[in-house]
């Protein structure tokens, strides 16, 4: 009978730890693991700890120069510089062209031949962008105004911070610096949209997800 007993409460606490382990399932993940953000990588090519937002970098008022559309578009480019598929599951996948900048020679080095995620953590509807906080250093030596936006393109402002324009903007009036563009926008707008809507509820809090390949040395 005594031995029944013991087995008895050795079972008890076997359950009680386990609902334990279950309850602390619904505490806050924090920011995504390492091998989410980069899978099958252990260098790593993007961390962000999702503290950055879009007020906190926005463009300060400098001397950058305007610089014209024409004089962008004569800059040496990184033609399938990187393919990017939108969702954390993949899906259709986009080529960027990059332009061949300091900041943009920074930033390929960290990335990885292999599919990297990047969570965006930071999605704003009436400024038609999302954003990330990148690693690394990045010299603004090649910063520009800009006014006019299409969608498509991607620029990097102080900070580190790549924001992705899923939408046209008139009248954005940033300084930053050009990354580059999606070579094809016939569908970006609603692929950027319906996986925001689809992580509405997402663990980490992740407003959009990126999977990114570099696709030249």
């Amino acid at each position: 009978m005594k031995k029944t007993r013991v087995l008895l409460m050795a079972l008890l606490m076997v359950f009680a730890a386990v609902l334990s382990g279950c309850g602390s399932k619904t505490e806050d993940p924090g920011p995504p693991p390492e091998d989410v953000i980069s899978p099958g990588s252990t260098s790593g090519g993007s961390v962000s700890d999702g503290s950055a937002s879009s007020d906190s970098s926005e463009a300060a008022e400098g001397d950058s120069a305007d610089v014209s559309d024409a004089e962008i578009s004569d800059t040496e480019m990184l033609e399938g510089a990187v393919q990017v598929s939108i969702g954390q599951s993949g899906g259709k996948t986009y080529t960027v062209d990059m332009y061949n900048n300091a900041a943009v020679n920074t930033m390929l080095g960290y990335l990885s031949g292999s599919p990297m995620l990047f969570p965006a953590y930071d999605y704003d509807e009436e400024q038609g962008f999302v954003t990330h906080s990148i690693r690394g250093t990045y010299t603004q030596d090649d910063d520009i105004s800009v006014t006019d936006i299409k969608a498509g393109e991607i620029y990097l402002l102080s900070g580190g911070q790549l924001r992705l324009y899923f939408k046209d903007v008139d009248g954005a009036d940033i300084t930053a610096t050009p990354v580059g563009y999606f070579t094809e926008t016939d569908d970006l707008t609603e692929t950027v949209k319906a996986d925001y809507e689809a992580n509405r509820d997402d663990i980490w809090g992740v407003e959009v997800y990126f999977s990114i390949t570099k696709m030249i040395d």
